[in-house]
């Protein structure tokens, strides 16, 4: 499926935080919560956690909310250990729409990576909806 994708400032921000390694507020990248959005929406650098893109609101409930990631690993496209992968199966409890992705710090307040579907995907009780993310930070 086709997404737009991107790296919001406050994730860059927390990155350099956890890559200077003296400081003790910066979090990982730990948990992942659906975006709800009527419409398809747009990734954004200015996005943070309290303001996704465009209208979108994270879900709460219905089995969307903010949860744990069940992996997150690294591999290499470009450089070795340039990218950071992560999977995550959300389950339905009830009806929604889900725009895209939050990939959030274990904290839950930094948005590290928002990504938006090229399509709203509504889901109904007991649907999935696996997620297999990978951000290169080396563009080469």
């Amino acid at each position: 499926m086709a997404q737009s994708q991107t790296w919001t400032n406050t994730g860059k921000a927390e990155l350099i935080l956890l890559l200077e390694g003296g400081d003790a507020s910066a979090s990982k990248l730990a948990k992942i919560v659906a975006l709800n959005m009527a419409t398809a929406c747009t990734a954004a650098v200015t996005s943070t956690f309290a303001d996704p893109a465009d209208t979108a609101t994270h879900h709460t409930d219905g089995g969307l909310a903010i949860h744990a990631i069940d992996t997150v690993s690294h591999t290499t496209v470009n450089t070795t250990g340039d990218t950071i992968t992560f999977d995550h199966v959300f389950t339905a409890t009830a009806t929604r729409n889900v725009a895209g992705i939050h990939v959030c710090n274990n904290d839950g307040d930094v948005t590290f990576i928002e990504c938006c579907f090229n399509a709203v995907i509504p889901v109904e009780n007991t649907d999935t909806i696996t997620i297999d993310g990978q951000s290169t930070i080396d563009q080469a």
